[in-house]
């Protein structure tokens, strides 16, 4: 499934406010400040912060890795 690029490139969390990462594998957009990601469903992206899955240090931390090479940080 891919969600169009304009809506991922406008879309920030709701939590934070930050940027997110759009992950086409398994259709997720994730903040990694945040360590949350928030399902998306026949493109339609669930962004309440209590349905988010909740992850680990370490997979937040590969997320923020490939938004630095999106923004090309």
């Amino acid at each position: 499934m891919a969600l169009d690029p304009r809506l991922t490139a406008t879309l920030v969390c709701p939590v934070c406010k930050g940027a997110i990462v759009w992950d086409a594998e398994k259709s997720l957009l994730v903040c990694p400040r945040c360590k949350l990601a928030f399902e998306v469903k026949d493109n339609i992206p669930n962004m309440i912060p209590d349905e988010a899955k909740k992850l680990s240090k370490e997979v937040a931390e590969e997320y923020a890795k490939r938004l630095s090479i999106v923004r090309g940080a």
